[in-house]
């Protein structure tokens, strides 16, 4: 039963990743839109392998379809009922809550005071800020220290591997893609002694109000080129090139 519930679970924290790496972030989650059309600043562009293209780019138009007919349209009724500013508290919350990710990680990237930091953020904003839904340790300059599985493989020299697209999970490289299994193993939602309805709601809700603060600059991005898979496939390697130099 524990098995079988663990595998359901990380299929629904497939539609979360899907929420993420099919729609570029926001400031909220500690990262930048980038723009794949951006004229490259650095001495060489990483080299993109994409053997699997075929099949990647079945998948990331099924993924796309299931943004336009399910993941879209709700999003969107869920917006007109929740103002933004409490879209975005919900979202710092379930930022608050993956904590355990970021620190395991800072320590086993050797990081020990970005585990410190990541450890007085959580205290800080688990009390005063209201169980993560304000962020007074920004406002308190303490800076917030991101590390995921993905970046701490990518630390023990571990290759990007070939570009990966995968039903619901979008955007990923054979290491992300065990990198996203390894940060599901720290994810403390998955261990909380409740039911498996509160577990599906509660990664429903964070996957929808994700999707409710990138509507626009996912459809931008859609229209703005002729082949959206290249141009996200390149963004994809942009990012896993500058974790590299971290």
């Amino acid at each position: 039963m524990k098995a079988t519930r663990l595998i359901i679970s990380l299929l629904l924290l497939s539609s979360t990743a899907f929420a993420k790496g099919n729609a570029p972030t926001t400031a909220t989650q500690e990262t930048e839109f980038r723009d794949p059309f951006k004229a490259d600043e650095g001495p060489s562009k990483p080299k993109i392998s994409d053997p699997m293209e075929r099949m990647n780019r079945t998948f990331f138009h099924f993924n796309n379809k299931v943004y336009l007919w399910v993941l879209r349209p709700v999003s969107k009724a869920y917006r007109t009922i929740a103002p933004k500013s409490l879209r975005e508290s919900v979202g710092r919350l379930f930022i608050n809550v993956e904590y355990p990710v970021r620190l395991v990680n800072n320590v086993l990237e050797a990081r020990f005071k970005g585990a410190g930091i990541e450890t007085a953020r959580f205290v800080v904003n688990s009390t005063v800020g209201v169980g993560g839904l304000l962020d007074p340790a920004t406002r308190w300059k303490i800076k917030a220290q991101p590390a995921d599985f993905d970046q701490t493989l990518a630390v023990y020299r571990v290759p990007t591997g070939s570009y990966l697209v995968c039903p619901f999970l979008g955007a990923s490289s054979v290491r992300g893609a065990v990198g996203m299994a390894g940060d599901a193993a720290l994810d403390p939602t998955w261990y909380l002694d409740v039911s498996f309805a509160w577990t599906a709601g509660a990664v429903s809700l964070e996957t929808i109000n994700a999707t409710s603060l990138h509507i626009e600059e996912y459809d931008d991005f859609m229209s703005a080129t002729l082949d959206p898979y290249a141009a996200r496939r390149s963004a994809y390697f942009e990012s896993e090139s500058n974790i590299t130099k971290r």
